[in-house]
């Protein structure tokens, strides 16, 4: 199979890698920006594509990031693969943050009182929401009953984080389209021009080489 490790790592190890990289942030960051500007596509698709991936991170629809970036991408003709690259800006290290400043922003449009919201209490309030929402589809069927707190949960969490996430997802999105399509330009203006430079060569040897042979 493609990219499939040689050595399987256990459960431990790839948490281990996930928050701690062997050759650090920095490389790593390097590295995922690396294998973006390499993308055989358009400095267009590849930097939409990049963005879109960024902005569905801040979605509060938790778990379907790529399934949104998916129909983005077919709705923007963005490139699939820079997407899903870079929805690994969403991952467990980050999502606090990213929640603590979606609810925040949103909280304030709404005009609703700031709120210090621990991240695993919020990580619950949406377990329970899930299961809440599940019970509702049951209770049209009569097989359980009405649950009780998910419209407070839609207003006070989901609606903010919605809005908020939307704002700094469209932004960061936004930011990160603008900055990686000049890199992403010059970088295969440059490759175009090496590569362009070894066809000329190997056409000057060949036509040494039938100079010779005559």
């Amino acid at each position: 199979m493609v990219f499939k490790r040689r050595d399987k790592q256990s459960l431990y190890q790839r948490l281990r890698t996930l928050f701690f990289p062997k050759k650090g942030w920095k490389r790593s960051i390097q590295y995922v920006g690396h294998r973006v500007k390499r993308l055989p596509d358009t400095s267009h698709k590849i930097a939409l594509g990049a963005g879109i991936g960024v902005f569905v991170c801040f979605s509060p629809i938790l778990g379907v990031h790529m399934a949104m970036a998916l129909v983005l991408v077919y709705l923007l003709r963005a490139n699939l693969v820079a997407s899903f690259i870079t929805t690994m800006f969403g991952n467990p290290v980050t999502y606090p943050f990213i929640a603590a400043a979606s609810l925040s922003l949103g909280r304030a449009v709404l005009g609703m009182n700031a709120k210090d919201d621990d991240f695993q209490s919020l990580h619950s309030a949406f377990w329970k929401a899930f299961t809440d929402t599940w019970q509702l589809i049951q209770s049209w069927f009569g097989f359980a009953e009405r649950p009780d707190g998910l419209a407070d949960f839609l207003t006070n969490l989901f609606l903010p984080y919605l809005l908020g996430g939307t704002i700094i997802g469209l932004v960061l999105g936004a930011i990160t389209y603008f900055l990686l399509k000049p890199v992403i330009v010059a970088y295969q203006t440059r490759r175009n021009a090496i590569m362009a430079e070894r066809r000329e060569k190997r056409r000057v040897e060949r036509d040494s080489l039938a100079d010779t042979g005559e």
